[in-house]
């Protein structure tokens, strides 16, 4: 079977529409074999047999997505973001929290200190795992802490490998040596396996971002989001509406990390441009 160029442009439109997910001329060829790799897995007969498949087939959906945003990751992927975190951003969360709670205590209330972090586009989970090592590692008597750190993705293959927590070593990649001591113990055949401590403070769950502006239960609800390497797959439009939702997801004062390549000065948003070094973020206001 042949794909002609109306036949992937109907391919593309329908992604598209599904989870924003964007395929300029110079992913065309991968899009292209992506297609033709279902179409035989799945015997198909035609391009209108499978393309009525993925429009009301959710499971054969989610294969092609499954191939789409397979990422290769590893363990404190940017560096100098997770030291941004260690030495700026979670001091004054613990600060803020801190403050909160000798209030409480002073009316002879309770107040438990709460922090709340979200990896999305969380692939095989090690970004998510990583940011919830630099929580443990930062703040002080976590156990006198509310912490919760949500890993998120389309591709649920991904998501059933970080919900195992057990990874290959090389996977450790740039992990600092103290981290690996505290955070990882030894399965069989060279993997390591996150400790119990980390599983504790993380979850992770399916979320197509294309439906993130409508969820407003998340709304002013991360102290800290971090969105790393997802935009690069989105349009302009999209890219902005991603933008905003995020915006409206972080709590005032709270902190957003991008990739590299991704930062929103194309954008419009009202967020403040911090820097450390290499790093840029963002913070909202309060």
């Amino acid at each position: 079977m042949k794909l002609s160029a109306d036949d992937i442009g109907k391919f593309k439109n329908l992604v598209y529409n599904r989870c924003h997910l964007s395929f300029p001329e110079g992913r065309e060829t991968q899009f292209r074999h992506w297609i033709m790799r279902r179409m035989t897995e799945g015997t198909y007969r035609s391009t209108d047999e499978y393309y009525r498949a993925l429009s009301t087939d959710e499971f054969e959906f989610e294969r092609l997505v499954a191939l789409i945003t397979t990422r290769e990751t590893y363990f404190f992927r940017m560096p100098h973001q997770f030291e941004a975190l260690g030495d700026v951003v979670l001091p004054e969360i613990v600060e803020r929290e801190g403050k909160k709670a000798m209030k409480a205590l002073s009316r002879g209330e309770t107040c438990r200190m709460r922090l709340r972090a979200w990896s999305a586009g969380c692939a095989t989970g090690q970004e998510t795992y990583s940011l919830s090592m630099q929580i443990l590692n930062t703040v002080r008597y976590a156990k006198a802490w509310d912490i919760k750190v949500m890993g998120t993705d389309i591709n649920t293959d991904a998501l059933e490998i970080a919900k195992a927590g057990r990874y290959d070593h090389l996977r450790l990649g740039k992990t600092p040596a103290r981290f690996i001591e505290r955070y990882f113990g030894l399965g069989l055949h060279e993997e390591v396996v996150v400790s119990d401590e980390v599983k504790e403070i993380t979850e992770f769950q399916r979320l197509n971002l294309k439906n993130l502006p409508e969820m407003g239960s998340l709304r002013n609800y991360f102290d800290i989001i971090l969105c790393r390497n997802v935009m690069i797959y989105f349009d302009l439009p999209a890219q902005q509406r991603l933008v905003s939702a995020l915006s409206a997801c972080l709590k005032p004062g709270g902190y957003l990390f991008t990739g590299e390549g991704e930062v929103l000065h194309l954008h419009d948003h009202h967020l403040e441009v911090r820097e450390r070094g290499e790093c840029i973020f963002y913070r909202k206001r309060e």
